[in-house]
């Protein structure tokens, strides 16, 4: 798992006028889930500990569901197409069946 902020010039200190975006891919044959890859993304970005972001992810959307929806298809072929967007504590998360996760905080915030 990969993160970056794409707004090099802000920090969590100096709130930007554009909000920052933290992109951060998940691979879907490695040994993580896709919703533990955005536990972890998430607790990245709102600088807390993975088994907290996991309990927000939980109460956003079920991991179970999350998992099953982009899971490769019974033949074994990527599922590609489709996005879903929930939100945790007022940031945006969108995962694409490419296994790519965006969060976009507040408007006005910073991601720590």
């Amino acid at each position: 798992m990969h993160g970056q902020n794409t707004d090099p010039a802000s920090s969590a200190s100096t709130p930007s006028s554009s909000s920052p975006v933290y992109r951060v891919s998940h691979d879907p044959e490695g040994t993580a889930t896709l919703s533990t890859t955005v536990a972890h993304a998430l607790a990245d970005c709102l600088g807390i500990d993975v088994t907290e972001s996991a309990a927000y992810v939980h109460d956003s959307v079920d991991p179970d569901a999350l998992d099953a929806l982009f899971r490769p298809r019974h033949d074994g072929a990527p599922r590609t197409g489709g996005s879903l967007a929930f939100h945790v504590h007022d940031y945006c998360v969108t995962v694409f069946g490419d296994g790519e996760i965006v969060i976009e905080p507040p408007t006005g915030t910073g991601i720590r």
